[in-house]
């Protein structure tokens, strides 16, 4: 993932103007006042990191889990998946 996308200007992801991990969207939900818990994120090395979550609790397609493109042995569209709530006061 980069800023201004993968490819050409007529890419979807030309207009990306800043690129997040895990580390970035975690503190910037616990400075807002969240609780948070990584579902799916690739570390500085880039691996892969899952912890357990269930669709009963809400599909999220573009997964690991449910990503038809990811079925066999090697990932190929990773995604960066954050459950967030609201601390209580």
């Amino acid at each position: 993932m980069q800023i201004g996308g993968p490819g050409p200007k007529h890419h979807p992801a030309f207009t990306h103007k800043i690129v997040h991990n895990y580390q970035s969207l975690s503190k910037m939900f616990k400075l807002a006042g969240f609780e948070v818990h990584l579902l799916e994120y690739c570390d500085e090395e880039g691996v892969f990191h899952e912890n357990e979550w269930h669709g009963k609790d809400g599909v999220i397609f573009r997964s690991k889990k449910y990503d038809p493109r990811n079925n066999g042995e090697k990932l190929l569209f990773p995604s960066l998946i954050i459950d967030a709530w609201k601390r209580k006061r």
